[in-house]
């Protein structure tokens, strides 16, 4: 195990791997940041400047670990999709080119409104809200879901196209 730190992270397939450069390490800013922010919510809660339930405080955490589960199980099932070469002596790494980050971000957005949305629901206090996006209507959290599954699905598409293109070149 201590061989391995420093080393970039890798995801093996049966013939060939996918690389990370050293680069490319692991982003957890969007951890510091719903961290800070849920951190934030918490002192408004505690000072009772604002009266909000304890889901809600934590709704930036649960908006990146919700997103961070949709990208793994889409990212699982899509990577099924890629063709395996026909050369099993060749062990080369194919890298990923060009990520399309707006589908991430779109994504993430997304899954914040879908949440936003089931608490708006869940904590139904009689509110009439002016803005659609914040009606707190189960349509809302069931068309910002599939929302987010669009997105994912699109960004690992991408992501299988370039892989399938690399294993076609060789």
């Amino acid at each position: 195990m201590s061989g391995a730190v420093g080393r970039p992270a890798e995801v093996l397939r049966a013939r060939s791997s996918v690389r990370v450069s050293a680069s490319h390490q692991f982003q957890a800013k969007g951890y510091y940041v719903a961290g800070f922010l849920s951190l934030v919510l918490t002192v408004l809660k505690l000072t009772e400047m604002k009266q909000w339930s304890w889901w809600r405080v934590l709704l930036p955490v649960w908006v990146v670990i919700g997103h961070n589960v949709v990208y793994l199980l889409v990212g699982f099932l899509c990577l099924f999709a890629v063709r395996y070469g026909e050369d099993e002596e060749e062990e080369e790494s194919a890298t990923v080119q060009n990520n399309p980050i707006f589908y991430q971000l779109a994504s993430l957005v997304f899954v914040l409104i879908c949440l936003d949305n089931l608490l708006r629901w869940l904590e139904r206090g009689g509110k009439s809200y002016w803005f659609w996006l914040c009606s707190g209507s189960m349509a809302m959290v069931v068309l910002f879901g599939a929302l987010t599954l669009l997105a994912q699905v699109l960004y690992w598409t991408e992501i299988v196209r370039g892989l399938n293109d690399q294993q076609d070149q060789r």
